[in-house]
């Protein structure tokens, strides 16, 4: 019995100790933070169970994802543009610029054009019209042949410049093929973007 007794006494004794040692620890948290050393928020934070740092509360995020999918459509209508005025650079020549012969003709235009800067184009085909009748394929004037091609239903005249051989950047010469023939175009919203070698000389 006598045992017992003290084995109830230290059980006693140490509960009290927990309890002091608790409400010790207690009172030096609540004591920092009322000198501002302890932040605890108002609101009820998240913490990540892998990393165990809090995280800010999730929320829709509309707000972020509207101006990417404006850029995004932005950026769609420049390159449907860009293409339109690529087109424009290396297939369209109206009036036909003036040269002594086709074949000189074709070594300026394809300079001047851009097309010899990093490499010779192997081949190249100008055509002798106005935007608008070329724009006119890919609507009323125009043929659905497959996917977003169109044939014109007229003809045009064209020049198409082939690369000699031993060209090489810088030195690029061509000969020429002239005729009157109807085109193909790949036709994006409306505007020709490229041009098929089907009907060219």
């Amino acid at each position: 019995m006598l045992l017992q007794v003290h084995g109830s006494e230290d059980a006693e004794q140490a509960a009290q100790h927990g309890q002091e040692d608790g409400e010790e620890i207690w009172q030096h948290v609540t004591s920092r933070r009322r000198r501002g050393n302890v932040h605890v928020p108002a609101t009820q934070t998240q913490v990540d169970p892998v990393t165990d740092t809090a995280m800010a509360p999730r929320g829709p995020r509309l707000t972020l994802l509207l101006p990417l999918i404006l850029l995004a459509a932005g950026l769609a209508q420049l390159s449907e543009g860009a293409s339109y005025q690529q087109f424009v650079r290396q297939h369209v020549d109206n009036p036909k610029t003036s040269a002594s012969s086709n074949r000189l003709y074709c070594n300026l235009l394809m300079q001047r054009r851009g097309l010899t800067r990093r490499q010779c184009k192997p081949t190249n085909t100008f055509i002798h019209a106005r935007t608008g009748q070329l724009q006119e394929i890919c609507g009323s004037r125009g043929r659905p042949v497959s996917g977003n091609l169109y044939d014109s239903n007229r003809s045009f005249r064209v020049t198409t410049c082939r690369v000699l051989p031993g060209s090489r950047p810088g030195h690029c010469r061509y000969r020429a093929a002239t005729g009157v023939t109807r085109v193909r175009v790949a036709c994006v919203q409306g505007l020709p973007v490229h041009l098929e070698p089907t009907y060219l000389p």
